[in-house]
């Protein structure tokens, strides 16, 4: 598996993430803007207040996105040979990548997410290697690889 070239497409989703929410805030921000010195109907004033509301929100979003791109850039994706930080997860039917929480993606033809240490299904798995089975949510699972 080539885990440059994963780590270079979770990169690319992250900032993608990132511009999409760094995108939707400056829209939201100048709906929120109000011109200084004209007369402002209640009904304008009531949707600029709750645009700066919307915006408010989008923004800790486009930052908690700017987190992940950042950490996403610090892990270390060498090989492993146990489930840890940086680590790929072939899982049944999937691939799980120990890192930030993302959506999922196709990458060399599985269905493919990140996920984060703090996941309840990463503590399950956690120090396993290719083989191993684990319980989660009352299903067992087989690691059939750890990359």
């Amino acid at each position: 598996m080539d885990k440059t070239a994963l780590k270079t497409r979770l990169l690319e989703l992250a900032q993608s993430d990132y511009e999409d929410a760094r995108a939707k805030y400056q829209s939201t921000v100048a709906d929120a803007r109000v011109a200084r010195g004209e007369t402002v109907e209640r009904s304008e004033q009531s949707q600029a207040e709750a645009a700066g509301e919307l915006a408010a929100a989008l923004d800790e979003a486009m930052h908690d996105d700017e987190a992940r791109l950042t950490r996403l850039s610090e892990i270390d994706f060498a090989a492993r040979d146990t489930v840890g930080e940086g680590a790929a997860v072939h899982l049944d039917d999937r691939l799980l990548v120990v890192c930030v929480s993302t959506s999922e993606f196709d990458f060399d033809g599985l269905r493919t997410m990140g996920i984060s240490p703090a996941a309840p299904i990463y503590k399950a798995m956690a120090d396993l290697g290719a083989g191993d089975s684990f319980t989660f949510n009352g299903t067992e699972h087989e690691i059939k690889g750890v990359y």
